[in-house]
């Protein structure tokens, strides 16, 4: 892997970073808050899942680099647990090491905004030292926080049940909300159409959502939104498009080209 500087920034101090880790690759994107339209999207491969994986790819991206003036990390990760509020940070980092017996990871807490809980996580071991010295005080989120948090806000104005799906090239990511609260939250590798619809059906089952009344809300990938769409009508009358933040239009055109949920990072202050 040969790294190289792709963006001109020369005042990295008046601008943003946001990081996503996944296991194959690493995304970001770059904003200046005081530039409308400034947004730049880039991505690396890792060369493996490896913890020095990572650091390679990171340490090759130059852009990755420089001395920002705030970055903001997304972690994904299968092994998570939702808390309330009220427990302390201590009480979730050791509840679900527990949930994950297997799991020797970092623990990390974050929290999910206007959903009155927290996400409890388990990162791959070395992994949060590693973000700690390599950024400057970098705030490390779990992936599916800041997509709940838009969620939520999509859920307020009246008391219908909903279930927001974002899909992904390699995931999808499901949310439900019954009277404004998020009863579930998960995060499935893709397989094929028909599992999908199958996990998010099941979904649907299990948390008693009214095939005629409750909706089914789609955002993320065009072609795999437009795939799972007939599947689902099959079961659920209300399956629609959820609603893109028009507030991304306004860190650049090319918004819907990132990962969506770095998007819904940098709209929150």
């Amino acid at each position: 892997m040969e790294g190289k500087e792709r963006f001109d920034i020369q005042h990295p101090e008046a601008w943003e970073l946001l990081v996503s880790i996944e296991d194959k690759r690493v995304d970001y994107i770059l904003f200046s808050p005081s530039v409308p339209g400034s947004l730049a999207i880039g991505q690396v491969e890792r060369a493996d899942e490896s913890l020095q994986g990572l650091e390679d790819a990171v340490y090759e991206t130059p852009d990755l680099l420089n001395d920002y003036k705030r970055v903001r990390v997304v972690v994904h990760s299968s092994h998570f647990v939702l808390f309330p509020d009220e427990m302390s940070d201590a009480d979730c980092q050791e509840l679900v090491r527990h949930a994950y017996p297997d799991d020797d990871g970092d623990a990390a807490v974050c929290p999910v905004p206007g959903n009155g809980v927290k996400m409890a996580w388990l990162m791959p071991r070395g992994m949060q030292a590693f973000l700690g010295r390599t950024f400057n005080y970098p705030q490390v989120v779990h992936h599916l926080a800041p997509l709940c948090g838009y969620f939520v806000e999509q859920n307020r104005d009246d008391d219908k049940s909903r279930l927001f799906l974002n899909l992904e090239d390699e995931r999808m990511d499901l949310a439900i909300y019954r009277d404004g609260a998020l009863q579930c939250a998960n995060s499935y590798p893709v397989t094929d159409d028909q599992s999908d619809a199958y996990f998010v059906l099941n979904a649907w089952r299990t948390h008693d959502l009214d095939q005629l009344t409750d909706e089914l809300l789609m955002m993320g990938d065009g072609d795999r939104c437009a795939a799972m769409n007939p599947l689902l009508r099959e079961y659920v009358k209300h399956v629609m498009p959820a609603v893109y933040p028009t507030a991304a239009m306004q860190l650049g055109r090319n918004a819907m080209q990132a990962p969506l949920e770095l998007i819904l990072l940098a709209l929150c202050e």
